[in-house]
């Protein structure tokens, strides 16, 4: 899946969390999806190598290509959010372990990011 960052706009604070990073026109593939059980939704994108992989706001993207990866798997959280992406990404404690730089969870991520972005 791929979008296109349309720029912040007019959007709210909270809408435009971290934002600033990305660049307006340009496309960023997606990594995972989350739809949280409150109504918002985010991408997960990674805009540099030397950053977390942080969520975005969906509404600051437009969709170019919705064709999904087909290593992503639906999960229903327990709080009711769902998540769309990597099945080795849904494990409970994934992504804490990811940001507390496990070397494990750092490779599964490395390994599944490469898989959805083509790299071999």
């Amino acid at each position: 899946m791929r979008v296109r960052f349309k720029g912040v706009g007019s959007f709210e604070q909270r809408i435009r969390q971290g934002a600033d990073a990305l660049r307006p026109g340009f496309d960023y593939t997606v990594l995972e999806v989350l739809s949280k059980a409150d109504g918002q939704n985010y991408f997960r994108i990674e805009f540099s190598k030397s950053e977390l992989p942080p969520l975005f706001d969906s509404r600051l993207f437009e969709m170019v290509e919705a064709e999904i990866h087909d290593s992503w798997v639906f999960s229903l959280e327990w709080d009711g959010s769902m998540k769309l992406g990597p099945a080795a990404w849904q494990v409970a404690g994934f992504w804490e372990d990811f940001m507390n730089h496990s070397d494990r969870a750092v490779d599964i991520y490395r390994s599944e990011r490469d898989r959805i972005m083509g790299i071999r």
